[in-house]
């Protein structure tokens, strides 16, 4: 069955890698031999870079596959995005997709490594305002809580936590509390499970597809299965950092594995289906793409 994930710096990737086609060099038959037909893919912004130009690059060295998967495109953080013009033509280019910040606080709210007393910005609401307009997906992953809790109160109308576990199975700064995922779930929001191995457990016995599922689980739990998704966060093309997947998940190859563990866990096929493409597709609907 198809695989989507909903977070992927393939963008990023496509944008910064000097080859003519990183697309095919990089991702093309990991993505093909694990099944994934698309998903969430993002520039994501840890420093200071012209998005727009660099978006630019990507869509321009993914032209000759755009038609073979089917890709929400996204922005993790918007630093690089200081006004609503700015925005705007980044949404004119497809971008239908955006998480405030990654880890840093800017002009808009406040990530995980920010000053936890600050929160969301009045340009981070009208950001919030003219995304619920355009229908464009609202992603508090990253956030630090109180900026969570803002952007909620904001009543975004499409809301996810694209790359997030549960915090009560795993410690990460970056997890959600069982308070937030109650907040995400009761607001309409949806979740991708992410396979980054200190999210999944700091059980170093648990850091495998099999404590993946069981964050899955924990999630269903909580949020429901129409909410939970692949949020995968696959970093093994990324050549500034190690590897940091589960031992048996080391790329978008590996994702037929997750298929077989969620039915070894007790899910039935319409479970699997949900979490694997169904639950994705719904939210693709909403968006309108």
């Amino acid at each position: 069955m198809p695989i989507y994930d909903t977070h992927s710096d393939i963008f990023y990737n496509l944008a910064f890698r000097k080859s003519a086609d990183p697309f095919k060099e990089y991702h093309l038959d990991d993505l093909t031999k694990g099944c994934v037909a698309g998903g969430i893919w993002v520039v994501y912004s840890d420093e200071d870079f012209d998005v727009v130009d660099a978006y630019k690059k990507a869509i321009e060295k993914f032209k000759n596959y755009e038609n073979d998967f089917d890709v929400i495109k996204g922005l993790e953080g918007l630093r690089n995005v200081l006004d609503l013009n700015t925005l705007d033509v980044l949404y004119q280019m497809g971008i239908r997709h955006a998480s405030l910040t990654w880890n840093e606080e800017n002009h808009l709210a406040t990530g995980v490594k920010g000053n936890p007393e600050r929160g969301l910005t009045d340009l981070g609401k009208e950001f919030i305002k003219y995304m619920n307009e355009h229908n464009m997906i609202v992603d508090v992953s990253h956030l630090n809580e109180k900026s969570f809790y803002d952007v909620i109160n904001e009543k975004p109308k499409i809301l996810i936590a694209s790359h997030s576990n549960a915090f009560s199975l795993s410690n990460h700064p970056r997890n959600l509390k069982d308070e937030q995922l109650i907040a995400l779930r009761d607001a309409g929001g949806m979740i991708g499970c992410v396979a980054a191995r200190n999210f999944v457990s700091r059980n170093k016995e648990e850091q495998n597809i099999k404590g993946f599922v069981k964050q899955i689980k924990y999630l269903v739990n909580i949020m429901g299965i129409d909410r939970v998704m692949l949020g995968l966060d696959m970093m093994n093309y990324l050549s500034d950092f190690d590897n940091a997947n589960l031992d048996d998940l080391q790329s978008h190859a590996d994702c037929p594995k997750i298929e077989q563990e969620l039915y070894n866990q007790g899910f039935n096929k319409e479970d699997v289906e949900k979490i694997t493409y169904k639950n994705y597709e719904n939210l693709k609907r909403k968006v309108g793409k």
